[in-house]
């Protein structure tokens, strides 16, 4: 069962891209939006489209973005939106895929699209 994530950089994402020419080379970078009223050991939870941290890499290949979460929890909501855990993805440019979460909140359900 994945581990839940959690906003305001706490949980980490991995990036396809990174500082290599044109983006080749994977970094880490983190989680930000996320659920104002729900938590996960006095976190908010991260969930459907919201959104990871801004981030750059070098032009003229590539720009600063901030992917959305669309891939999430099949089952479990959070104001509306599907719950985002370890290996839900941040989809923009790249796939960019959580890699951290909670040590002892879980979720069971399968990942969607």
């Amino acid at each position: 069962m994945p581990a839940v994530a959690r906003k305001n950089s706490v949980d980490q994402v991995q990036s396809p891209h990174g500082t290599g020419v044109c983006c080749v080379s994977p970094t880490i970078h983190s989680t930000d939006q996320g659920s104002g009223d729900v938590f996960v050991n006095g976190i908010g939870v991260v969930r459907e489209d919201d959104t990871m941290i801004p981030h750059t890499y070098p032009d003229p290949c590539c720009n600063i973005h901030v992917p959305p979460l669309k891939k999430f929890s099949s089952k479990v909501y959070v104001n509306g939106k599907r719950l985002a855990r370890i290996g839900d993805v941040y989809i923009l440019a790249g796939d960019h895929v959580i890699i951290t979460g909670s040590s002892n909140v879980f979720d069971g359900s399968p990942q969607t699209g």
